[in-house]
């Protein structure tokens, strides 16, 4: 207590926690994998990885006034790709407990890195990763950086799918009602990789968004794999967010996801939607396909406003559209 700290007590007795940091398979892994640090008993898995605004669109097309920000779910996504990047065989099928404790910023535009931990534990017959994300920041006339706790999370593993016959009623047309892409972007602040909404509208008092067709590449190489679907997770979060901009006059960020479940749909597929309920003082949600087959669902969405709020002028569409 004295010294705050544990100090040689939780000290590894091996290098790198006694793993090879070379053999973990990096290149088939997805883009926020950087580099293993190490694997302890103490510490998890350690992942540190560089990210650069001016070449990865999740950064460049997420700026909040003029800052990149590393949209939560990306951290969502490093969380799935930590998880399972020792574990071949083992997928993720859950993500629960899910918190944004700060935003992320990359200050000035610049590159910078971040730490990813992973500590496993067993549970059943699925295994249970709980993630944090954490960015150090070296500030001038301070001696110690600063350590930030960005986001929190807990991945579920398993080593079959879930869900594959889940299925929801097909979703509905919105038959020319609602609001389209360019009124939403003309208030949100995300840019062309982020801009996933196609058209949202209600339906029966719940609002529902399709998902755009033909978007950029998110994130760079592009070959490097996505375990979570990153943007079918924002599709729900966005349309939650037109519906209260349009109900509420409230311009909501994700501050807590209690549940998400990932589902091996077989189906046509086709055109996405989002169907999404307000619950409470949260939101729940699904992403459906053509047919009906959800391939992810959200329970517990919750948002904390942004400072400012939304232009009034900016979003009277939206208030038109959420008011039908």
């Amino acid at each position: 207590m004295v010294a705050g700290r544990l100090g040689a007590l939780v000290a590894e007795r091996a290098e790198h926690g006694g793993v090879d940091p070379e053999r973990f398979p990096i290149g088939r892994s997805g883009p926020m994998i950087g580099t293993v640090a190490g694997m302890g008993v103490y510490g998890g898995l350690v992942v540190r990885t560089t990210l650069d605004p001016a070449e990865q669109p999740f950064l460049h097309d997420h700026q909040i006034d003029g800052t990149p920000v590393l949209p939560g779910v990306l951290g969502i996504e490093g969380f799935a790709e930590v998880a399972a990047l020792p574990l071949p065989g083992w997928r993720p099928v859950e993500i629960d407990d899910v918190e944004f404790h700060a935003p992320c910023k990359f200050y000035r535009g610049e590159p910078r890195e971040l730490m990813i931990t992973a500590t496993f534990r067993p549970d059943g017959d699925q295994l249970v990763a709980r993630c944090r994300l954490v960015g150090v920041r070296h500030l001038a006339n301070q001696p110690e950086p600063q350590v930030t706790t960005h986001f929190v999370g807990t991945v579920r593993l398993a080593r079959e799918p879930v869900g594959d016959a889940t299925t929801h009623a097909a979703p509905p047309s919105p038959n020319g009602h609602g609001v389209a892409a360019d009124a939403i972007y003309g208030v949100y602040f995300h840019g062309p990789a982020f801009q996933v909404l196609e058209r949202a509208w209600l339906d029966r008092g719940n609002p529902v968004g399709l998902f755009a067709a033909d978007l950029p590449t998110d994130h760079v190489p592009a070959e490097r794999p996505e375990l979570v679907s990153p943007r079918l997770i924002e599709l729900i979060f966005q349309t939650a967010g037109v519906w209260e901009i349009g109900r509420q006059g409230r311009f909501g960020l994700p501050h807590r996801v209690d549940r998400i479940v990932l589902h091996d749909a077989v189906g046509p597929h086709g055109r996405l939607s989002a169907l999404v309920t307000s619950e409470d003082d949260g939101f729940d949600g699904q992403v459906v396909d053509e047919s009906g087959a959800v391939l992810l669902e959200l329970t517990g969405y919750h948002t904390v406003e942004l400072p400012g709020g939304a232009d009034p002028e900016r979003s009277t569409l939206l208030t038109r559209a959420m008011a039908d």
